[in-house]
């Protein structure tokens, strides 16, 4: 199958942590079209493994859905940066947890449409605490619960954020 032929960029709105354009295209139909594309560095998402009995979770409002959720520990990764840099980075600042035998669990695209977002997922063995170091907008409670816990989570419906369903899907999958 044919990819679409990018012919110029009509429109940028450049926001925090992505970019929205319209750029026009040749489709693969060969039909003239403009696409809404959202420009992202990607996230790192982190299954944190603590005795090798629990999963380290954070609670937090997320204002798109305003809803309270249960996620896996994760960001944005900056420019330029390693997404397993990234993991080690978010999960030091998010839980104040360091880690060690760090597992890559894959990749995903959660929006391949109009989003360039990649998600890694990785697990990691917890071996020691520190502070935590929260951005601005975070707003973030540590909840530590054992893998029966989190499964029964997984299996009633309640890991409602996408790549905290994944990532906690690859990691019970492999484990």
């Amino acid at each position: 199958m044919k990819k679409a032929k990018f012919i110029k960029t009509n429109k940028k709105i450049s926001a925090k942590v992505f970019n929205l354009k319209f750029d026009e295209v040749i489709w693969v139909n060969g039909n003239k079209l403009v696409r809404d594309k959202i420009e992202h560095n990607g996230v790192a998402s982190i299954v944190p493994i603590l005795d090798k009995k629990f999963v380290i979770l954070l609670k937090q409002y997320r204002y798109g859905v305003d809803k309270v959720l249960l996620e896996v520990p994760a960001g944005t990764i900056d420019k330029g940066e390693n997404p397993l840099k990234c993991a080690k980075r978010e999960l030091i600042e998010e839980t104040g947890y360091h880690g060690k035998n760090w597992k890559s669990l894959g990749s995903f695209f959660p929006s391949p449409a109009y989003n360039s977002c990649v998600i890694y997922c990785y697990s990691t063995m917890i071996y020691k605490k520190t502070a935590t170091s929260f951005d601005p907008d975070e707003v973030l409670e540590t909840k530590i619960l054992s893998f029966k816990e989190v499964e029964k989570l997984i299996k009633n419906g309640k890991i409602q954020d996408m790549k905290s369903f994944i990532s906690l899907q690859k990691f019970f999958k492999n484990y």
